[in-house]
């Protein structure tokens, strides 16, 4: 998980740079929002910040409650994705 945090941490930063070129070449659009790049949170990250299980966690991906990013065999989850996938679960009674 720790390079793939340095590639998002690269990211972050490459995209800075090019928003600082994009302002010089274009003044008039300089109040445009740039792109966040989040952290990702693996699969035990989330058991752990949600205070369950993984049998729970397992569950809650198999009825869509959460929608992992899969990438090979391993999930991940933006903080912003979590958050809203536990929002929209609560006010349909879900969880």
């Amino acid at each position: 998980m720790s390079q793939l945090n340095e590639i998002v941490i690269l990211l972050k930063e490459i995209n800075e740079k090019m928003f600082k070129i994009f302002r010089k070449i274009f003044p008039d659009e300089s109040d445009k929002r740039t792109l966040e790049v989040d952290l990702l949170m693996t699969r035990m990250m989330v058991v752990s910040r949600l205070g369950i299980s993984e049998r729970t966690y397992n569950r809650w991906v198999k009825a869509g409650i959460l929608t992992p990013i899969v990438l090979g065999n391993k999930h991940y989850y933006r903080e912003e994705d979590l958050r809203e996938a536990i929002k929209r679960s609560v006010n349909r009674g879900l969880i």
